[in-house]
């Protein structure tokens, strides 16, 4: 891992999902997908979720023309099944996950988590790994886990990364 330790787990917000994603200057391409993607209401819905929130690094790994891509309205369900790709249903703090389960995201797909100690990682379909920066951020409507990569399903359409 990059950052050796976890960031400040157990933040509250005392706000939404999404209103939790606009106070975070680490995730502001995450907030501008939200709001293209028109998934901003259901983030700010009852819930709860948990969600892998990758920070603008993550995205900034992306080329430019793949984000600008995702931005375009005929791109909106690719954008959606991208962002939901993140998100499990269900609050599931960092003291629940164990090394070696796997949580099913709301495209169907299997995120595994591995954890040694306080680190934690996600793995997507592709094998790709994304540390965990910061756990445990509490919104209103479920937890948020910083992560340092965009997870992506296993699809023989391939990557969004060129």
């Amino acid at each position: 891992m990059p950052d050796a330790t976890i960031k400040a787990s157990g933040v509250k917000t005392g706000t939404s999902l999404a209103l939790s994603a606009a106070q975070s200057p680490d995730h502001t391409t995450l907030l501008q997908l939200l709001k293209a993607s028109g998934l901003t209401e259901q983030a700010s819905g009852k819930g709860p979720y948990t969600v892998f929130a990758p920070n603008n690094g993550a995205f900034s790994a992306l080329s430019e023309p793949s984000l600008s891509e995702l931005l375009l309205p005929s791109s909106k369900n690719r954008l959606i099944n991208l962002l939901a790709y993140h998100v499990v249903k269900g609050r599931i703090t960092s003291d629940q996950l164990k090394d070696g389960q796997t949580l099913t995201n709301l495209t169907g797909q299997i995120l595994t988590i591995h954890k040694q100690g306080n680190d934690i990682t996600v793995e997507d379909g592709r094998g790709t790994v994304a540390d965990v920066i910061q756990a445990d951020v509490r919104a209103t409507n479920g937890v948020v886990y910083s992560i340092n990569k965009v997870l992506q399903r296993d699809s023989p359409k391939g990557p969004i990364v060129r």
